[in-house]
């Protein structure tokens, strides 16, 4: 079970800044932070779209920046900006308005190019996926996995 894959080093915010420029937008202040501590983290089915890391091209040459300006160019609304995908097509999204991506994660669906508000935040929509992940872990496993039970198991 993926709550958020945290393996991944951050990113300087010089490569932050160099993305909002390419992008001509700026991030919201919980974006940036995020990706200070983590590059291209996983959230639950989420993939967010690494920001392209001189240090480390070969990991984040799929970048926000590629995946808005090659990859879904032309597919999207212009006042959205993608930053997440899951893999059936559709993708998580932060609105633009006068070059200010704002807080609020939607989704936009692919099939019908509609959008819908997730979450205020990114970090509310963090929140929001590891308790629903949580809330579908199989109870049957926590139980078998218990502390109790792996501590007998070990004496």
């Amino acid at each position: 079970m993926k709550l958020w894959n945290t393996n991944k080093k951050g990113v300087e915010e010089s490569a932050i800044r160099e993305t909002e420029q390419k992008l001509n937008i700026r991030f919201p202040d919980q974006y940036v932070q995020l990706f200070k501590l983590a590059n291209g983290s996983e959230v639950g089915e989420w993939t967010l779209f690494p920001i392209k890391d001189p240090k480390n091209m070969k990991k984040t040459w799929d970048d926000v920046v590629r995946q808005n300006e090659e990859v879904l160019d032309d597919e999207i609304s212009e006042n959205l900006i993608a930053i997440a995908e899951d893999g059936t097509g559709d993708y998580l999204c932060l609105k633009v308005e006068d070059g200010k991506a704002e807080d609020p994660i939607f989704l936009w669906l692919h099939e019908s190019d509609e959008t819908e508000e997730l979450a205020p935040t990114l970090k509310d929509f963090i929140i929001a996926t590891t308790q629903e992940e949580l809330e579908d872990f199989d109870e049957e496993w926590m139980q078998e996995n218990s502390v109790d039970s792996i501590w007998r198991s070990s004496t």
